[in-house]
């Protein structure tokens, strides 16, 4: 799997936590404070070193790797596409991420690297690693985000020994064709216009429109975001239209109650439109409906906030023990229905009792989280009572 061993050289592995000399080895190996990192034991590293009498040994190369999983029946061996050789470079950045005696801030960890965390996920990482280890969080949040984007330059990346390891880029693949919603407004149900507000790119809204008349468009017409169903001020975001039907991708984060219309449009310049009077709208955007928590009086629903997925739990205010009963409960996020309970998203998710709390909703009490996932068909939101026991799904968004 690795190149010929040149004379001197040896290959050493590191990463066996039945061996005794994993004693050595820190205690959040050991114990990841974290459920992702409780593993299978099946992560390795490996050491290309030099030995040489007169002088120290030297390591001069470092791998990644893992063994096979145990229903692809390849014994112990490691596999070449999960095998990664670690370059210099990279192993002098990860020094900077140093677990013990780390003189650098999380923010300008952050700043260095040019990352996209913001400060709420920075708090959520000291809350999730422990003051000691969010350095090491952090390292990993870079890790992930860099390999789910296609915003940074690849040279500092691993490369496989092997061949190229062909794993998409992004958490969620998001199809090419939209399925929205019908919408008729009654001023305009002759010429069926179709309007809605749908899950984009990124998280973003994306506006789509059907059956808009040729006469219509000949006059000059846009459609428009608005905020909410109430909202009488038209945003920035605007498209002339010169087609029946389309879509437009924007760059508004989704949100609930976000509402496209219809408008009489003119062009005044090159550069500028002007919107006039609203000839139809279609419906505010809205989440999937909520589920009920089997065998107690509490519900979950998934919703979105900034183009991110969230939980609200709506615990109602006669059960009072609820923080007991869900002591051990937490809820995941998931990029697919299809998934198994066991593989949520990585960070993407919170013990029931760390919830925040929401608004109030008549008789019932509500509790959120708001995770760093960008929501995208086929997100789910799990309940899981303990262990990995899921008494509510919410419906995939679509």
């Amino acid at each position: 799997m690795l190149d010929p061993l040149p004379r001197g050289y040896r290959y050493y592995t590191v990463g066996n936590l039945h061996e005794d000399t994993s004693r050595s080895l820190p205690t959040y190996v050991l114990q990841p404070p974290v459920r992702e990192y409780v593993g299978n034991n099946m992560d390795r590293i490996i050491f290309r070193v030099q030995e040489r009498s007169s002088r120290p040994s030297r390591i001069d190369r470092v791998y990644l790797t893992q063994h096979y999983r145990q229903h692809e029946h390849q014994g112990t061996r490691y596999n070449p596409e999960l095998t990664y050789h670690i370059s210099t470079t990279l192993l002098h950045e990860m020094r900077l991420f140093s677990v013990e005696h780390n003189p650098r801030t999380l923010r300008e960890l952050r700043d260095m690297f040019d990352s996209d965390a913001q400060d709420s996920q920075l708090w959520d990482l000291k809350n999730i690693w422990g003051n000691s280890l969010a350095c090491l969080g952090l390292l990993l949040f870079i890790v992930i985000e860099e390999k789910h984007s296609k915003k940074r330059p690849t040279t500092n990346r691993p490369q496989s020994t092997a061949r190229r390891n062909t794993q998409a880029d992004y958490v969620v693949d998001i199809p090419d064709e939209i399925n929205y919603l019908m919408y008729n407004n009654h001023s305009e149900q002759r010429n069926q216009v179709l309007l809605d507000v749908v899950t984009g790119k990124n998280g973003k809204a994306t506006i789509v429109w059907r059956n808009v008349s040729g006469p219509r468009l000949k006059e000059g017409v846009a459609v428009v975001l608005f905020k909410h169903e109430k909202d009488q001020e038209a945003s920035s975001t605007y498209k002339l239209i010169k087609h029946s039907e389309g879509s437009y991708d924007t760059s508004v984060p989704l949100n609930e109650g976000l509402q496209v219309r219809l408008h009489r449009a003119e062009r005044q310049c090159l550069f500028w439109t002007k919107v006039r009077e609203e000839i139809c709208r279609g419906p505010a955007f809205k989440s999937p409906d909520l589920v009920v928590i089997a065998g107690y009086d509490a519900y979950l629903k998934l919703f979105v906030k900034d183009g991110k997925a969230c939980a609200r739990l709506f615990v109602k205010k006669s059960f009072r023990r609820w923080r007991s009963e869900f002591e051990k409960s937490w809820v995941g996020f998931y990029d697919s229905e299809y998934r198994d309970t066991a593989e949520y998203k990585w960070w993407k998710w919170q013990w029931v009792t760390n919830f925040t709390q929401g608004p109030d909703s008549g008789d019932y009490n509500t509790y959120e989280y708001y995770s760093s996932m960008i929501v995208a068909p086929g997100v789910q939101a799990r309940f899981i009572l303990r262990d990995y026991r899921a008494i509510a799904c919410t419906p995939a968004w679509c």
